[in-house]
């Protein structure tokens, strides 16, 4: 179960507005989700066949054309946090 904490650790992560009235609602809505995921995860497929779809069709690429690369500063202009002219994240994984 996903409790508030957890939510509000996740939006802010993701530095994501999130109002206070929102956070049971979505709460449940990811308990539902990540319930929904280990039912699936129960399922025996023991006996079942893997199924390949391999589709026949072209992929169409675009030409690669370099171009000039966003000034540094211009880069960095809207960062939350940054360090020795780079992005500076907060620790995701503990």
């Amino acid at each position: 179960m996903i409790n508030k904490e957890e939510v509000i650790r996740i939006y802010d992560l993701a530095h994501l507005n999130l109002e206070e009235d929102r956070v049971d609602i979505l709460a449940e809505k990811y308990t539902k989700v990540l319930d929904f995921a280990e039912l699936i995860m129960e399922v025996d497929t023991t006996d079942v066949k893997p199924l390949e779809m391999i589709q026949e069709e072209k992929a169409v690429f675009r030409e690669d054309i370099p171009e000039e690369s966003l000034d540094r500063e211009k880069a960095l202009e809207n960062a939350k946090d940054r360090e020795y002219g780079y992005f500076r994240l907060k620790k995701v994984i503990d």
